[in-house]
């Protein structure tokens, strides 16, 4: 009798086993190290926040091999940066695309090639403690600020005005900060399922690691003292009340990442927002579902962005 060979475990599930043993170790190092060492603990806490986890790549564009790479001296270090359809659109208009927490510039092939076929040149990073862009500690601000130094360098490059900049998860959130505190414009913005409060993966990290109430009192002191300012500084609404670019937001109804509030929140306090609610695409299939790619290519497109759809921010219940 032969014996059938196991299946090999694919990338991703490793990778899932990878996380839930980090996960399970964890919680046991927290449950003692708080014991023994609280202030230690609050720090590793802390520092497991804001340092992101590496994911498999996903698979590379069609127009990798005419790339343009650049590199952006940012405040955490250099950023990894690469520029599409150079070479078959050499004046067309800009799009920056901004990945969100432990994906990479990749996670947008398949936009960057639908962009580049229609005529625009597509500028994508890896943000800082994201794929090649190194960091100690990949912090929101930290975010925000290789995206604004990313767009200094392109001004510099004859690279701006962005006729519209797209963003996923906490990637739109460094993105809308950025615009906000940082000095980042646009054309226009697409937000795809963003938090707008830090808070919300820092108690849920807390959670998971099993933290009682005041152990993660001391750790969320521990996180704002690492990046230098509360959380609360970090919520999105009253910033986005003074963002004059138009914007649209789309979010899935069962995403199961970043609640659907959010985005709602974000909508009613960006005057020129349209918002649209999905169903059935979940959180990261945003990024590369192609009836989502269709709404951003017209949102791109139109001369009238604001009235893309005809939708308000009361469209979502």
């Amino acid at each position: 009798m032969t014996q059938s060979t196991p299946a090999p475990i694919s990338p991703m599930k490793r990778t899932n086993i990878r996380i839930i043993s980090k996960v399970l170790a964890n919680r046991l190092l927290l449950a003692a190290a708080f014991r023994l060492a609280p202030g230690w603990a609050a720090r590793h806490a802390a520092c497991m926040f804001l340092v992101p986890l590496r994911r498999p790549a996903p698979g590379r564009s069609g127009y990798v091999s005419r790339e343009t790479p650049l590199a952006v001296e940012a405040p955490s270090g250099p950023v990894a940066a690469w520029l599409y359809g150079r070479h078959e659109n050499p004046a067309g208009e800009i799009i920056l695309l901004v990945h969100g927490w432990e994906d990479d510039h990749l996670s947008w092939a398949p936009l960057a090639d639908r962009l580049v076929q229609r005529g625009y040149r597509v500028l994508t990073l890896d943000l800082p403690g994201h794929g090649r862009s190194k960091a100690r500690l990949a912090s929101l601000p930290v975010q925000a600020a290789a995206v604004a130094a990313l767009a200094r360098e392109a001004e510099l490059l004859g690279l701006t005005p962005f006729r519209a900049v797209i963003a996923h998860s906490l990637g739109g959130t460094a993105a809308l900060l950025a615009a906000t505190e940082m000095g980042l414009r646009a054309g226009r913005f697409a937000i795809l399922a963003s938090p707008n409060h830090p808070r919300l993966f820092a108690g849920a990290l807390m959670k998971l690691y099993g933290l009682n109430r005041q152990r993660t009192a001391r750790a969320f002191a521990e996180i704002e003292r690492l990046v230098g300012r509360s959380m609360d500084s970090l919520y999105l609404p009253p910033k986005l009340r003074q963002l004059a670019s138009p914007g649209l937001i789309l979010h899935s109804r069962d995403d199961r990442t970043v609640p659907l509030r959010h985005s709602q929140e974000n909508a009613a306090a960006w005057p020129r927002a349209d918002f649209r609610v999905l169903d059935g695409i979940g959180h990261r299939r945003l990024m590369t579902d192609a009836g989502v790619h269709e709404m951003l290519l017209h949102f791109v497109e139109t001369d009238a962005p604001a009235d893309a759809f005809g939708l308000r921010t009361d469209a979502a219940e």
